[in-house]
């Protein structure tokens, strides 16, 4: 049993007897005195209660390992403290205190390397735990991280939103893109509930049908046409809303940039993306090279460090990057993804039209499931559910296929006990399996 729920991404969950701030120093003290992290360490936060007070905990252990820690000023994306990484040669490494897309009351932390990616970090023991009230207090040098990244890629979104014919609403949730409200004129910036993410309440994600609730009100109380961009907690996911359209996550923000043309060589996504995104890109355009990773997006971008082309990177609960030559930043960013579909599809009409031709040619959308059983008790009762279905187990995720376009791959949950369900399949089907194996309401889409 590892000594703090790890996840794709760093270590996270929901604070409790076994996971707590001296679970998470632990991991800090551990990867310190592993060497892992050099000597000038960026340390951020984002906008939930008690990151800027863990923050100052991780400055001060850092600070007994001899390592400079530079605090941020204020909340900020987790994009942003990558890319300052990214670009400036004096910082060594990243921390930040986020919780990611699990809601308020989950804490947590990623930790981004001298290029501001996110890799695979050394555990510490299992059951390591560190007493944050032995930690002297330190004052740390002061770095805004939120300037330099409103300026590049929040000027970039502005003279984006500025051409496209629509208003242009953000919805920051609870999270750190709230920060850049008063930074972004032709954007503006709302905080609504719930997330379009995986909520972090078992079961989870948060139904699509109440997220879309959530957006048609918004929408209600806004005037004119508007495309709504709704953001994660550390504003590394995107998904997209429109009255015409509805929800459109990042499959198909993928696969509607690459019919449009976007410049990529090469497609890269993980094991559980959507067929529909895989068949898209290369129906979009013919000889484009696909390859596959296992689930996490430092994944994406270790294979995209291997052969850096003009490349897009998908992540199916959100995540979208886009490398335009070999040089970039390729993490995912929802204001830079926001940025990619705004210069694509300039007008909202030209948008809604893509998603319309895009669901005619690939009409099964991916659901994902979220219940509470464990993963062995899931796969326990699929045969019987899937009669006829050939069922690969060779790897993670294990994947169910019918021979035709229905697909199912199921994994566990890294920070719930519960276990997921990415269903690509005909409406009866995904209407007996979510019957028999529980989880919250589901409704298909209409």
């Amino acid at each position: 049993m590892r000594s703090t729920p790890t996840t794709t991404d760093g270590w996270r969950g929901l604070p409790g007897p076994d996971f707590a701030e001296p679970q998470l120093l632990a991991v800090l003290n551990h990867c310190a005195a592993q060497d892992v992290l050099g000597e000038d360490v960026l340390v951020g936060y984002d906008g939930r209660a008690g990151a800027p007070e863990l923050a100052q905990l991780a400055a001060d252990l850092l600070a007994e390992h001899g390592i400079t820690a530079h605090l941020a000023t204020g909340p900020a994306p987790t994009p942003a403290c990558g890319v300052l990484v990214h670009q400036d040669t004096g910082l060594s490494a990243a921390v930040i205190i986020t919780a990611s897309h699990n809601p308020p009351g989950y804490t947590g932390m990623k930790i981004r390397d001298s290029a501001g990616h996110g890799i695979v970090w050394p555990q510490p023991p299992p059951g390591a735990m560190l007493d944050p009230g032995r930690l002297a207090r330190h004052a740390h040098p002061a770095v805004d991280v939120l300037a330099p990244y409103s300026a590049s890629t929040g000027a970039a979104l502005d003279q984006a939103a500025e051409h496209f014919d629509a208003g242009v609403l953000l919805d920051a949730v609870h999270g750190a893109v709230g920060a850049l409200d008063g930074h972004l004129g032709a954007v503006k910036i709302c905080r609504a509930r719930p997330l379009p993410f995986f909520a972090g309440h078992t079961p989870d994600p948060v139904p699509r049908t109440q997220a879309e609730q959530t957006a048609r009100a918004i929408l209600e109380q806004t005037p004119g046409p508007t495309l709504l961009a709704m953001t994660d907690g550390d504003g590394d996911r995107l998904v997209l809303f429109t009255r015409r359209s509805g929800y459109i996550g990042s499959p198909e923000q993928a696969a509607a940039l690459m019919y449009a043309g976007l410049p990529v060589d090469r497609l890269i996504t993980t094991a559980v993306a959507p067929r529909m995104a895989v068949r898209a890109a290369k129906r979009a355009q013919p000889g484009l090279r696909v390859t596959e990773t296992p689930v996490g997006f430092k994944h994406i971008v270790t294979a995209w460090q291997n052969n850096p082309t003009p490349t897009l990177g998908l992540e199916p609960n959100g995540a979208l990057a886009h490398a335009a030559d070999n040089n970039g930043y390729f993490e995912r960013d929802s204001l830079a993804a926001l940025t990619a579909v705004l210069h694509t599809f300039p007008t909202l009409d030209s948008l809604d039209e893509a998603i319309a031709e895009l669901r005619r040619l690939h009409p099964h959308t991916q659901l994902v499931h979220t219940v509470p059983q464990p993963l062995t008790a899931v796969l326990h009762q699929l045969p019987g559910l899937l009669p006829g279905w050939r069922a690969d187990h060779s790897g993670d995720p294990v994947v169910y296929d019918d021979g035709a376009h229905g697909r199912i791959a199921v994994r566990a949950s890294r920070t719930e006990p519960a276990t997921r369900l990415y269903i690509e399949a005909p409406a009866p089907v995904v209407e007996r399996l979510t019957g028999a194996l529980g989880g919250p309401a589901f409704n298909l889409p209409a």
